[in-house]
């Protein structure tokens, strides 16, 4: 009869303490690589909308890819905003820095995260135009560490027709182009893009949900603006940015006297807009700033120029204010009338009504609002009369269910095709 050989104690006791290890060895081998997301994002500090593109996207992506990794590039940030995205997103690890076109950082803690990337996210805004150089060298950091690239809710105003060709090979590179507006879609289908994926895919604004109720309210009450008795104003002018060290056609250094008639066109329909309102409802007017520069014009140009029996009525929004107390106060007004996109898109995502009053001079970004089925809410702020604003203003006073109704159905779009388009970036993730 055979004997099975045996174990001394001690050779036992030895495997016996090894196999813990042994086990997590084992279950780490098993266990994929987490998959990292870099996302440049925050363009500007001094514009809500530039502030709102990054809690938004962050947003999506902690919904559908919660066992993501994301890191994000800050192109601008002060204390109060990075305190605001740390507090909503605190797994988030924040970095700043440059990077060339091979993909190399100007210090360490960047250079980890754009190497440990497996997916290059750009987020949200129209960095791809004429009006300024586009960020290639994005494009050619990624192709040089052959890292997939996502162009995530842009809008593609035009290039200068000789630089197309060009273009058109640069962001057919891209794992995934989303145009926030169809007009984008069709302009880079039309100059030949052929990125593996190409479609219209919402501002990632819209998925914001940072609050700061706290601040909000107590602003409102020291104004003395109660919730859903108020609307807000916001107005974009042919202005220079504040600080800034050169102008473009959006926001000229030396506004032209052609410049300057816009600006009277504009505020002369709003404050039109604003005393039909406060005489025919008796309810408030905040005007309320998406860039910091409006605030002074705000004041100058629309509430010094109201009638005297309409001014009481009006509250000029001063101090500027971050996004997330801009929510908060959306959240309570009746209705947000705005010729800058993305105070609606935040209205919108508090589920509050919203009107798009936009000039073609300031891009493609106005359509965003036509393709999510808010077309009735849409105006051009330069051909449209004064009138067809307030009858539309006054609608959504007296119907509030209605206009709500709008709003939960817009949100609906633009919610499941976020959902569909954070599924796309899963895939890519996926086969890296």
């Amino acid at each position: 009869m055979s004997h099975l050989p045996t174990l001394s104690r001690r050779l036992f006791l030895t495997l016996l303490a090894a196999l813990p290890l042994l086990t997590s060895s084992l279950s780490q081998a098993a266990e994929p690589k987490q998959k990292t997301i870099l996302m440049r994002s925050g363009w500007q500090t001094v514009n809500i909308g530039d502030i709102g593109h990054t809690p938004g996207t962050l947003r999506y992506l902690e919904t559908y890819l919660p066992d993501v990794k994301v890191n994000l590039w800050l192109h601008r940030t002060t204390p109060e905003v990075t305190a605001m995205l740390k507090k909503r997103f605190p797994k988030v690890h924040i970095v700043q820095g440059r990077l060339n076109a091979r993909g190399k950082a100007n210090n360490p803690e960047f250079q980890q995260a754009f190497d440990e990337a497996d997916l290059f996210l750009y987020n949200s805004g129209m960095h791809f135009n004429q009006f300024w150089p586009p960020p290639i060298y994005i494009i050619e950091a990624c192709t040089a560490t052959n890292k997939p690239l996502v162009l995530y809710g842009q809008s593609f105003d035009g290039f200068a027709p000789e630089d197309e060709e060009k273009m058109s090979e640069l962001l057919s590179r891209a794992a995934a182009i989303y145009t926030r507006d169809v007009e984008s879609f069709y302009y880079l289908r039309k100059i030949g893009v052929t990125s593996p994926s190409l479609a219209f895919g919402p501002d990632g604004c819209f998925g914001i949900d940072v609050r700061d109720e706290e601040k909000a309210n107590a602003w409102l009450k020291a104004h003395d603006l109660k919730p859903k008795e108020f609307i807000t104003v916001t107005l974009r002018s042919n202005t220079p940015k504040i600080g800034a060290k050169k102008s473009t056609s959006m926001n000229p250094a030396n506004p032209s006297k052609e410049d300057l008639a816009q600006n009277e066109l504009w505020t002369k329909k709003l404050r039109a807009v604003i005393t039909d309102w406060v005489r025919k409802t008796k309810k408030k007017v905040l005007l309320a700033p998406e860039v910091n520069k409006e605030i002074i014009h705000a004041q100058t140009m629309i509430l010094d120029k109201l009638p005297e029996d309409v001014k009481p009525y009006v509250v000029n929004r001063d101090p500027f204010w971050n996004v997330d107390e801009a929510a908060s106060v959306y959240a309570q007004a009746i209705a947000v009338v705005s010729m800058e996109p993305h105070s609606c898109i935040i209205a919108l995502a508090v589920g509050t009504p919203t009107m798009h009053l936009a000039s073609p001079r300031h891009g493609l970004k106005r359509w965003m609002f036509r393709d999510i089925g808010l077309s009735e809410w849409l105006f051009d702020i330069d051909a449209d009369p004064a009138d067809q604003f307030s009858r539309a203003l006054l609608k959504i006073d007296a119907k509030p269910k209605l206009a709500q109704s709008k709003v939960d159905r817009a949100m609906h779009t633009v919610n499941n095709r976020s959902k569909e388009m954070m599924g796309e970036l899963k895939e890519i993730l996926d086969q890296q």
